[in-house]
This record gives C-alpha cells, structure tokens and sequence, in this order.
C-alpha cells in the first residue's frame, strides 16, 4: 500500500486549525475555573434547557418582587414617620390649648392661635410629602400634592363660620365643613382613591390605602384648623368664646389620639408583612441559585485538570510548529 503524505501548505493549515481549537477550549476552561460555571450549558444538560428557563424565571420574578419590597417597605417607613411628626406636634398643640380653657389672657389665646396656625400649616406640609416621585398620602393620584395650602383652608372655614357667634357654633360649622363631600373633600383634599393592592410576593399582596382623606387625618387637621382660626380673628373681642373655642379644639385633637395611633398600628402591620414577605422572596432565591449552580456549576478539579492537559497539547503544537519553521531540505533528506 503507498503512503498518503501532506504536503508543506495543507500541514501548516492543519497545525493552524489544531492550534485554534485548542485556544478555543482553554479559553472556554479559563472562565470555567475563573466563574465556576460551565461554558456551555446545553451540552451539560444533554439540550434539555426547560429546568434552566424555569429557574430563570422564577429568580426574575423574585427579583421584581425585590424591588418591589424594597419601594414599599421605604415608602411606608416614610409614611410612619410623617404620621409620627404630626401625632407629636398635636399631642403638645392640645395640652397647649387645654391649659388656655380657663382665666386665660387675650395675649395667651392669641399665642395659641399663632402657634395653631404655624402647626396646622406644618402638618399639611408634611402630609404633602414626596417619596421619590410619588406623594405619600395622595392614593392614586401620586404627582399631586394631597392638600391644599394652610392659607387655602383657613380662608374656606372662615367663610364657612362667619355667621358663628358661640364656639359651639364654630365647631358645628368646622365639623360640618369637614364632613361635607363640598368641602374638605372638594376644597381640600387634591388626592385619588386609595391605593390599590400592591403584590410584594408569589400569590400575596398588600394594602397601603391610607390617604389624607382617613378620618383620622381628616380630623387631625380640623382639630388643628379650629384652633388655628383663633388667629384668623374668629369670636373676636368674646374672651370666653375663644377660650371655649380653645378647649374644644384642645379635646379633639387629644381624643383623636388613638385614631392616629390605630392608622400607625395599620401602617406598621404592612411593614411587618413587607419584611417577611422579602425575607421570603430571599430565601426562595438563595434556594433558586443553589439548585442552578448544581445545574450549570462547573467541577474545578476536573476543570484545572482539562485546563493543564490543554495547555499541555498547546505547547507541543507549538513546539512542532516551530521544528517544522527551521527544517531545511538537507534535515528532511
């Protein structure tokens, strides 16, 4: 049988595409052993990719559902602290006004409502308070700012108590104005509906439905408002009536303690159920990733080993190549 040679040109080509490959491997081992995952995913699990897209999946979801946490757990911690600084500055307002109720001066009933007033105008301020781009109170309506300014509502109620010539009076008319859906409602408030729920993880959602239209909001800032317009010259010259009217401002934002403190308590359970929910959701991760990487996780020892015995074949070639650069006619006879 005759013998089948190369010639110099298709052994170069041969030598050349050996030496490609072979880059090609080692460069496919050195990123297994740099990122301990297989190169090629498909040959792993023999082209059966539906476990590998299913668990994909899954963490993408988790991974919306992450962000998600993240936004609602910091906007209801920022609403917290906003009802907290309007809880705190009524406490004090009313023990304020309570102490005015009897044998106070014009001067001391004047300070109150000064102090009313910048108190009331406070609280609205902090109830149109922004997380990120959205107001915290306004429900569906984020962009707006949920109330009005202080000026705007006072000068409303003053309107609407101007024929008041007692404080019960005052107060009949503050209370009607608040609960009429033409006032407070109408005039005021500048907020949508209430949120509507908020999916934090597979199969669970939640409620963040507190707007500045919650009745105890609402009655916080017409405990405020009453008290404010002792600065707006209400009962003027009627010492006792203001005095009156003091006290009854006094009492109602005092009474309206606990609704404040059941609209935290209600805020709170949402951040507990966040928290437990992105707890959850990080936990399913981890599990996630883990039976992943036992998936697609490459084995170092044999990895480093593929990687030695690639290099080695590299050398070699290369070690032919360049034999075969310096055989002269007078070697190859």
């Amino acid at each position: 049988m005759s013998a089948i040679s190369l010639g110099d040109m298709a052994r170069s080509f041969m030598l050349r595409r050996h030496t490609l490959d072979l880059k090609q491997t080692m460069q496919q081992l050195t990123n297994e052993v740099a990122t301990g995952q297989v190169g090629d995913v498909a040959a792993r699990v023999s082209g059966d990719l539906i476990p590998i897209a299913s668990i994909d999946a899954s963490l993408a979801r988790l991974k919306g559902y992450t962000a998600v946490t993240t936004e609602a757990g910091l906007f209801v911690g920022a609403m917290q602290t906003a009802l907290g600084t309007v809880d705190k500055l009524a406490g004090t307002l009313s023990n304020t006004l309570i102490s005015t109720t009897t044998g106070a001066s014009a001067s001391l009933l004047d300070a109150a409502g000064r102090q009313a007033e910048q108190d009331l105008q406070t609280a609205l301020s902090v109830f149109n308070t922004r997380f990120g781009d959205r107001s915290l109170f306004a429900g569906t309506a984020t962009s707006n700012a949920p109330l009005v300014a202080s000026d705007t509502l006072l000068s409303a109620l003053v309107s609407a108590v101007s024929g008041a010539v007692s404080a019960q009076d005052v107060e009949t008319a503050v209370t009607n104005w608040f609960a009429d859906p033409n006032g407070y409602d109408a005039l005021a408030y500048q907020g949508g509906d209430a949120l509507a729920a908020l999916a934090i993880a597979p199969g669970e959602q939640t409620h963040i439905d507190v707007t500045a239209k919650d009745p105890a909001l609402r009655n916080t800032i017409k405990g405020l408002a009453m008290a404010a317009l002792l600065n707006r010259g209400v009962l003027a010259d009627q010492n006792t009536g203001r005095q009156d009217l003091a006290r009854r401002a006094g009492l109602g934002l005092l009474e309206n303690k606990s609704d404040r403190t059941n609209v935290a308590a209600k805020l709170g359970l949402v951040e507990a159920q966040i928290d437990a929910a992105a707890t959850r959701n990080a936990t399913e991760n981890y599990a996630l990733q883990i039976a992943r990487n036992g998936i697609t996780e490459a084995d170092p020892y044999e990895t480093a080993s593929r990687l030695e015995e690639t290099q080695a074949q590299l050398e070699k070639i290369y070690a032919i190549t360049a034999r075969m650069s310096r055989l002269s006619l007078l070697d190859y006879l």
